[in-house]
């Protein structure tokens, strides 16, 4: 019964983050928010990366979408750091 509910949750969770506007200042307040993580600092000090991060509307939309406050779960850092590498890997190509 439990799991059933974790999915239903997080069917909803989805559902929300499909339908939610991002805006350049949530955008912006992310970014900075994760050139404190290690990860990010290296895709920042590579050019194409770092171009798509500040241009590209894909990559600033999943960054956008994270939750800074909810970054301190580990679970939810896990989930949008994959994302966030998912989508970064995926443009570069």
């Amino acid at each position: 019964m439990g799991a059933l509910l974790e999915l239903l949750g997080s069917i909803g969770t989805f559902l929300f983050t499909l339908t939610k506007d991002v805006t350049e200042e949530e955008i912006e307040k992310n970014i900075n928010f994760l050139k404190e993580y290690q990860w990010f600092q290296k895709y920042l000090d590579n050019d194409k990366f770092e171009n798509l991060i500040m241009n590209d509307k894909d990559v600033r939309f999943a960054i956008g979408k994270l939750n800074s406050e909810k970054m301190k779960k580990n679970a939810y850092y896990k989930k949008h750091q994959i994302k966030i590498q998912k989508v970064l890997l995926k443009k570069s190509n």
